[in-house]
């Protein structure tokens, strides 16, 4: 193998050879946090082990272990969309339908596996409806009805072929939210839409509006048909819930759920007794014990879906918006979490404090905000949620080292901090330019919007050295007293000038980097005097920087075409084709503990290189499978675990082999410990 000079560094030829064959050596492990949006939920009939769950992002997950653990199943890669319904066939087990709204893409359509969740395929005759509700007739599996914008389809051969049964030109069955069938006559189908219910009795072939006795213009959530009294009938509307003892002919509202919960999702009867009533709201769970006369309210997450063991009907699991599956074993009266494995959450930062690492998500509510992990990132658990962030998502996050338990986050329109370890928070004075006698001035009021937040050490890793630095609208600020106060950052090109994000290495130095709207500018001298680092052209969108501490590396810089790469501190940038393509990369990371050994990831897939980023290798991607990994990230703590931050499944975390490197001669070698 031809060696390698890096600018200032020894050559690395035996190093190349002795870990090439690190790639193989493990696989990506998800790492959480775990829960998150649960859309949809189906069990087995035959195995009450067995279960399936649907998702945001086009994510699809199983349990064979009643929900203890879940595994992520291997869907297409394609345009993100919803399961909204997800099926198991009741007498075949490992055949499952999964509903899929990807908006207007191809991708939208009932899919199919036949093998267990392994492999998928769309149905021939849904492609590109996006479907909003499944059902599969009990008195003939092989007839399922899809509920989709365009209206009802329907299979009568298991899936093989589908039909419009619903009028093409008919606006008031376009958008089909419920379905739910005759329980002993396949041609019998109720459908909900935006615009109450409807029903018919030939198969489709006619339809009629059913609507006596409900609130016009009532949107339908859910039908439910009684198993063993098909005249029984229940429906939930934006206008609360009905009731039918006449097959639908008429309807009687039922009382007692408040009117802020009457957007119930999901209406279920407990098997062994009809007259006990379950109603999903996004509010919480309600239970009825006598027919829907009296309530009571069971939990507060929001319910998108619910099934009952078929074994024991006293076990029950929700499908719930934020907290992932939730599982009951005595009739609904306590829940627990029951998410190992299954991820949903959208995490913007990652940060550590030198004993415990904080991740964000936003829009999340009460079920998301910070997260904290004692272990390494292995475990988290939720730290503080919206309302404990002042009603803020916080898109930005850094920890003062030192385990101090200082954390400081930046949302929007303000700067937050914890002396806690991110379990209250308090609002920091946010930078605000404001004009005094002809000349701008720091003020500590008013709604800036804050890009980016750092905490940077520069002369060492006690907190009482930190300065932080905010990137706002109005410019870069600077602050040496924890936020207390704010000085505007002054450079030519940069004052003034809306600010992306600020860079730092992950171990401190006084090594800087500013990312505007319009360019780059490094600092050498922890943030007092700046320069640009223009790329290449206009044409070149940078995402991503990795800024070692050490001057003698290069910077690397993640683009819109490629990887870049700079020895003279962003004076001039050369493009990497060494080993990677010359296209999007996502993300760029040194590790902290080698500093010529960096990481960066490109649609998917991640390379390693070991000569500063001159060339690279692919690295494992052994569990990475659908993660769409947004930034990969290394702490100082923990230099050879590294993470990886996706747009919906949490964290990731690969853990390297321990190295050693000795000097010979004019060699760096690198051996596993």
């Amino acid at each position: 193998m031809t060696r390698k000079k890096v600018r200032g560094q020894p050559a690395l030829g035996l190093a190349l050879l002795l870990v090439a064959a690190l790639p193989g050596i493990g696989a990506w492990k998800l790492a959480g946090p775990f829960g998150g949006s649960a859309r949809a939920i189906a069990i087995d009939p035959r195995n009450g082990g067995t279960l399936i769950a649907g998702s945001r992002d086009s994510l699809l997950f199983r349990s064979d272990d009643a929900g203890a653990s879940w595994r992520l199943l291997p869907f297409p890669r394609g345009t993100p969309g919803v399961f909204n319904s997800v099926l198991i066939h009741p007498a075949e087990s490992g055949h499952f339908y999964a509903g899929l709204d990807a908006g207007d893409s191809p991708d939208s359509g009932v899919w199919e596996s036949t093998d267990g969740g392994d492999h998928w395929r769309v149905l021939t005759g849904t492609r590109g409806s996006r479907i909003e509700s499944l059902a599969i007739s009990p008195a003939n599996a092989d007839v399922i009805a899809a509920g989709t914008s365009k209206g009802v389809f329907l299979t009568v051969d298991a899936g093989a072929t589908w039909n419009r049964v619903s009028s093409e030109t008919d606006v008031e069955m376009q958008d089909i939210t419920a379905l739910a069938f005759d329980p002993t006559d396949a041609r019998t189908l109720y459908a909900g839409t935006p615009h109450l219910p409807w029903k018919t009795t030939d198969g489709g072939a006619t339809w009629r509006s059913i609507s006596t006795g409900l609130v016009d213009d009532s949107d339908i959530f859910s039908i439910r048909v009684d198993p063993t009294r098909p005249q029984l009938v229940f429906a939930s509307a934006c206008s609360g819930i009905y009731r039918s003892d006449s097959a639908g002919q008429a309807w009687v509202k039922i009382h007692g759920i408040p009117g802020t919960h009457r957007r119930t999702h999901i209406i279920a009867e407990d098997p062994r007794n009809s007259d006990t009533i379950y109603a999903g709201t996004t509010l919480g769970l309600f239970k009825s014990p006598d027919g829907g006369k009296t309530w009571r309210h069971l939990s507060s997450e929001q319910v998108n879906w619910m099934v009952f063991d078929p074994g024991d009907p006293r076990t029950l699991y929700l499908a719930t918006e934020y907290a992932g599956v939730l599982k009951s074993t005595d009739s609904g009266e306590t829940f627990r979490p029951v998410n190992a494995g299954f991820a949903n959450h959208r995490l913007s930062q990652i940060t550590s404090d030198g004993k415990r690492l904080y991740a964000s998500s936003t829009y999340e509510g009460l079920y998301g905000g910070v997260f904290v992990s004692n272990d390494g990132g292995l475990e988290w658990s939720l730290r503080a949620n919206e309302e404990a962030l002042l009603g803020r998502n916080l898109h930005s996050l850094t920890a003062s080292p030192g385990g101090s338990a200082v954390v400081f986050g930046a949302s929007e329109d303000a700067i937050l901090k914890s002396a806690d370890g991110g379990k209250t928070w308090s609002s920091l004075p946010a930078p605000r330019l404001l004009p005094s006698k002809g000349h701008l001035v720091v003020a500590n009021a008013g709604r800036t919007r804050i890009h980016a937040l750092r905490a940077v050490s520069v002369s060492s890793v006690s907190s009482d050295k930190l300065v932080l630095f905010a990137g706002t609208d109005a410019g870069l600020f600077r602050s040496s007293n924890l936020g207390t106060t704010w000085e505007q950052v002054k450079a030519a090109g940069l004052t003034g000038i809306p600010v992306l994000a600020v860079e730092a290495p992950s171990n401190g130095a006084s090594r800087l980097a500013a990312r505007t709207s319009s360019g780059l500018f490094i600092s050498v001298d922890g943030g007092h005097a700046w320069q640009p680092a223009m790329l290449p052209d206009d044409s070149y969108y940078l995402y991503d920087l990795a800024l070692p501490a050490s001057r003698d590396v290069p910077i690397l810089a993640a683009t819109s075409r490629g990887l870049l790469r700079s020895n003279d501190e962003g004076a001039h940038w050369k493009l990497v084709t060494e080993g990677v393509p010359a296209a999007t990369v996502d993300s760029v990371r040194f590790n902290p503990e080698q500093k010529l050994e960096a990481f960066l990831v490109q649609y998917g897939t991640v390379y390693r290189s070991v000569d500063g980023g001159e060339s690279w290798q692919s690295f494992s991607n052994d569990g990475l499978r659908d993660a769409a990994i947004r930034v990969l990230w290394f702490s100082p703590d923990l230099p050879r675990r590294m993470f990886a931050l996706t747009t919906a499944r949490g964290t990731l975390v690969f853990d390297l082999p321990q190295a050693e490197v000795a000097n010979q001669g004019d060699h760096a070698v690198i051996s596993k410990q």
